[in-house]
């Protein structure tokens, strides 16, 4: 290959990815490769692409005289039984839109925004228009069944045009199909004591993390049962239980976040990651598990972006009383674009313990999940560049920001 043409795939390459070299000045970002104000261009107002209507300018990251600049990002208010919409700053933006009890899971499906409620066990259908979010239809859109005392949804996800729920109540995964006149709803039995938490999918299969048996179960979705039983829990250190919760995909690779707590639901050692081939749904050899360090624990959230996993941690015990009780806190960089994944240095956070987390146009979005604060992360920067109030607190407690998803 000569010189010109591999200084054109570089090019190329380049620009395909989010990373850029153009640095910009405080209170610039990077959008479409210029350098922008989201608190003041009137087409990134609070996001990257996110334009005023005719006569409208932008302040503050909203758009004056006139309706609001769409959300950037969605945020579930466990605490608020509502789903709130933020700019990019983040800051709210439209009212909070009343859903049923204890929002915890969001997802997309078409232009729907689908809630799953953890408490109430129930799915709600959210439209999307110009004028915000509301309701699609009365509330339940979908009722999950529960046979037991209490309700216990815990995550949420679209794949192939269906929706997948795990209900921890009864240790299950709820496949729904909207279209279906009623909906239709079918479930997948886990295991007793499974107490399901997030998921992914590969192919035609699902891959669920069972926080209460340390396992990840692979789902054939085209069946409907569980093939494999992956078991993780000889990955947690001495005396404590591995604790899957959440999951991404990357290559033919499953990555899992591993709480690693004791008995007393402490922190036993660092968080980690489990490693799962997706070829042989099996654990990798010689990279299990994957220690993310001193700087993390009880790791909660992850997602993939060029090639990196990004995890989320912060630790607070049932009776913190204030942020200043959250250990642990970061978000770790882990390349996993070789054959062993490498941990980089972590970005600490001060006084959050940030959850769930989506990347929106290469930004990174985080909910805190003490004190009802978005936090709004630069990968490539790699630092939290500003944090908002999305999700107010009651009157006493803590304020859960359970979901955030990338606006539409």
């Amino acid at each position: 290959m000569n010189s010109r043409a591999a200084a054109v795939l570089l090019l190329a390459a380049s620009l395909a990815a989010c990373k850029s070299e153009v640095v910009c000045t405080t209170g610039q970002v990077l959008c479409d490769g210029q350098c922008t104000s989201l608190q003041s261009d009137a087409s990134s107002c609070g996001a990257c692409g996110r334009s005023c209507g005719a006569g409208e300018s932008c302040s503050g990251g909203l758009c004056c005289q006139g309706d609001q600049c769409p959300p950037a990002v969605y945020a579930a208010c466990f605490n608020g039984n509502a789903v709130q919409g933020s700019t990019g700053v983040p800051a709210p933006v439209g009212a909070p839109v009343a859903v049923e009890t204890g929002p915890i899971s969001l997802a997309w499906r078409g232009s729907s925004l689908w809630v799953a409620n953890s408490i109430s066990n129930t799915l709600d259908r959210m439209s999307v228009s110009p004028s915000g979010l509301s309701a699609d239809g009365p509330f339940p859109t979908v009722s999950v069944p529960v046979s037991g005392p209490f309700s216990d949804l815990e995550f949420l996800a679209e794949w192939n045009g269906l929706l997948h729920a795990s209900n921890a109540a009864v240790g299950s995964l709820v496949i729904v199909d909207p279209d279906a006149a009623p909906p239709g709803i079918a479930e997948v039995p886990l295991g007793d004591f499974a107490f399901p938490q997030g998921m992914a999918f590969a192919g035609n299969k699902a891959y669920v993390a069972l926080n209460g048996s340390g396992e990840v179960v692979v789902v054939d979705l085209t069946a409907r049962t569980v093939t494999k039983r992956i078991d993780l829990s000889s990955l947690a250190s001495a005396g404590a239980s591995a604790l899957p919760s959440r999951l991404a995909v990357a290559g033919d690779r499953v990555y899992v976040t591993l709480w690693n707590l004791d008995a007393s639901f402490s922190p036993a050692g660092h968080g980690r990651l489990a490693v799962i081939d997706a070829t042989t749904d099996s654990l990798v050899p010689s990279v299990n598990p994957v220690d993310l360090g001193g700087s993390c624990l009880n790791p909660a959230g992850i997602a993939v972006l060029d090639g990196t996993a990004w995890v989320t941690c912060g630790f607070f015990p049932y009776t913190a009383t204030s942020a200043a009780d959250i250990t642990g806190a970061a978000f770790v960089p882990v390349d996993v674009s070789g054959p062993a994944p490498v941990v980089g240095a972590a970005v600490p956070v001060e006084l959050a313990a940030p959850g769930s987390l989506v990347f929106c146009n290469c930004t990174g979005f985080a909910g805190d999940r003490f004190s009802g604060d978005v936090l709004r992360f630069d990968p490539v920067a790699r630092t939290v560049t500003s944090r908002g109030l999305v999700c107010p607190p009651p009157s006493t407690g803590s304020s859960f920001v359970a979901d955030v998803a990338c606006g539409r």
